[in-house]
């Protein structure tokens, strides 16, 4: 309001609005248990003008979703934790994390245990060390038969007549990992010899 010797103006006005930084996000929605190479979803509860920075852990890779409330992003190999910060016109807000944990395809089984000369019409057992939540699929040569314990990481099998390869992969959720091989020869019982004249 202004004023001088003979009284006061008129008032002028002016409206201010208050703003504050942007409340602590909300929990991040999301898989916290992943497989590498997978494409995943985050997001965060949308507030109108407020934009928010998503930061993976090493080896992800942001694939959409910019600086807006949901986002992809395609997992790398490393375990870590997703932070997400808002930001309106007048800074950040407070940071919310989600720890992920990324669940690899399985390694190399062990070496076969188990013969590698066999007899045909023989049974043999062969195995690898376990690892736990792997499924073990066993491949044997032609005219072999698996009795007992195909998808563990040990089987019973009627050999055949036929020679080659073993071969164990392992696999779990997330794909299978590289397979492992031994050669297996085969020996028939020998003929009944002719009659001695």
């Amino acid at each position: 309001t202004p004023s001088n010797l003979c009284g006061d103006g008129t008032s002028r006005t002016l409206a201010v609005t208050v703003s504050l930084t942007p409340d602590q996000a909300t929990e991040i929605t999301g898989c916290a248990l992943v497989c590498q190479a997978t494409s995943q979803i985050y997001s965060v509860t949308s507030v109108p003008g407020v934009t928010y920075t998503w930061i993976f852990p090493s080896g992800w890779t942001q694939t959409g979703g910019g600086n807006s409330n949901s986002v992809t992003a395609t997992v790398g190999a490393g375990s870590g934790f997703i932070i997400v910060t808002p930001a309106n016109s007048c800074g950040d807000g407070t940071a919310q994390i989600l720890e992920v944990t990324v669940n690899p395809v399985p390694l190399q089984p062990s070496g076969i245990t188990g013969l590698n000369t066999v007899c045909q019409g023989s049974t043999q057992t062969y195995s690898v060390t376990n690892v736990p939540l792997v499924t073990y699929t066993w491949v044997f040569p032609s005219g072999w038969v698996i009795t007992n314990g195909q998808g563990s990481n040990s089987v019973d099998v009627t050999v055949g007549a036929n020679p080659g390869n073993i071969v164990v992969t392992p696999s779990n959720l997330c794909g299978n990992g590289p397979s492992q091989s031994m050669s297996a020869i085969t020996r028939t019982a020998p003929t009944r010899p002719s009659l001695i004249g």
